[in-house]
């Protein structure tokens, strides 16, 4: 009788087991399927407020240690992201006008100690991001750079005006074989190549000037659309610093990476970007 009840009470202890194993198994995927989609959707919500349809969804992932312990412990151990471009470039008064920048390129995220203990502002204890700037993106930097330079400046010097006369970006081509970016003007009239560089964990360009109808590009044509870059990329990456940087087919590519980022701070800062690029001045 005695090794009958002690069977049944190891049977019951036993189904208990299973049934709290059971609900853990629930309540993991539960909570990785509703932190996902909370995610999704608010990257969703700010592609339609900027009126960008989505082709594809982002998709979420994360780590092999329990969701369920990190959520009670208020931290996060891993978590990765990988977002599709919502990248759209308009010339809203045709080819010739200042471009709008609406949207982000493509891009995967891997987050680590993401601490949640407070839900309305969570910090990423390290984010590394990796992303490809198309030229296209590229093209519309230069161009709505340029463009403000030349509304703002008091210079009315040779250079100025020839640049404001005669000189237009009108092409970006990335060429992995050399590493550089070959600005085009004045459609193939001149061509001035940039060699890009990581110093400090910002992006820094140098120039090698071109001609132009057989005369040398003025020093500040090269000066301005260094500026224009650096100053784009600065503004892109804002405390992150870059990590790694090559020049592929068709734009560049970049890792970029920061600690204690709260990512409240980083989606603004990102929407003020984006609305900014897409004020046409």
């Amino acid at each position: 009788m005695a090794k009958s009840t002690g069977t049944k009470i190891w049977q019951i202890l036993v189904g208990i087991l299973v049934l709290i194993l059971i609900l853990l198994v629930i309540a993991e995927l539960g909570l990785r399927w509703f932190i996902g989609n909370q995610l999704r959707s608010t990257f969703e919500d700010q592609a339609q407020e900027q009126g960008i349809t989505l082709e594809e969804k982002p998709s979420v992932s994360f780590g092999a240690s329990p969701l369920v312990f990190s959520v009670l412990g208020g931290n996060i151990g891993e978590m990765d992201m990988t977002t599709p471009s919502t990248l759209q470039i308009n010339y809203p008064d045709g080819p010739t006008s200042i471009p709008e920048v609406l949207g982000s390129p493509a891009a995967t995220v891997n987050m680590v100690n993401l601490d949640i203990s407070d839900p309305n502002n969570p910090v990423a204890g390290e984010m590394l991001t990796t992303t490809e700037i198309p030229d296209e993106m590229i093209l519309a930097m230069i161009q709505r750079s340029t463009a403000d330079a030349q509304g703002t400046s008091q210079d009315t010097g040779f250079g100025a005006a020839f640049l404001q006369e005669l000189i237009k970006v009108t092409g970006i081509t990335s060429r992995p074989e050399g590493n550089v970016i070959d600005v085009e003007f004045t459609n193939g009239a001149a061509v001035l190549s940039l060699t890009p560089r990581v110093e400090a964990g910002e992006l820094l360009f140098q120039a090698t000037n071109a001609s132009l109808f057989g005369f040398d590009l003025p020093a500040e044509v090269s000066e301005m659309i260094t500026t224009a870059l650096e100053q784009n990329m600065q503004d892109a990456t804002g405390d992150m610093e870059i990590t790694e940087f090559g020049v592929i087919d068709g734009g560049i590519q970049l890792s970029i990476r920061g600690e204690n980022l709260p990512l409240r701070e980083i989606g603004e800062s990102a929407a003020l970007n984006s609305d900014s690029a897409a004020t046409t001045p």
